[in-house]
């Protein structure tokens, strides 16, 4: 299911540790997988994380991480995210 910002925010707000949102990416866009998650580190609260598939996704190097849900929630919708979990 393709979601809003909006929810994509909402859905942020209520990740809690060890817990991610795991969003398909549509070939239009470059296709793959993109993961939000809280930082389990210091620095920004949310990681995004972008790969091929949901494996390298999670040992995979942060894309962007950002303290607020708006710019990363955006991007996800903006690419047509569609929530897989």
């Amino acid at each position: 299911m393709i979601l809003s910002k909006k929810a994509i925010m909402e859905l942020m707000d209520k990740l809690k540790k060890d817990q991610s949102l795991d969003f398909s990416i549509p070939e239009t866009f470059g296709g793959g997988v993109a993961m939000i998650h809280l930082n389990p580190d210091e620095g920004k609260r949310y990681i995004l994380k972008v790969a091929k598939d949901l494996e390298t996704a999670r040992a995979a190097n942060p894309h962007w991480s950002h303290d607020k849900t708006k710019p990363i929630a955006k991007w996800v919708a903006d690419r047509l995210g569609d929530i897989m979990s």
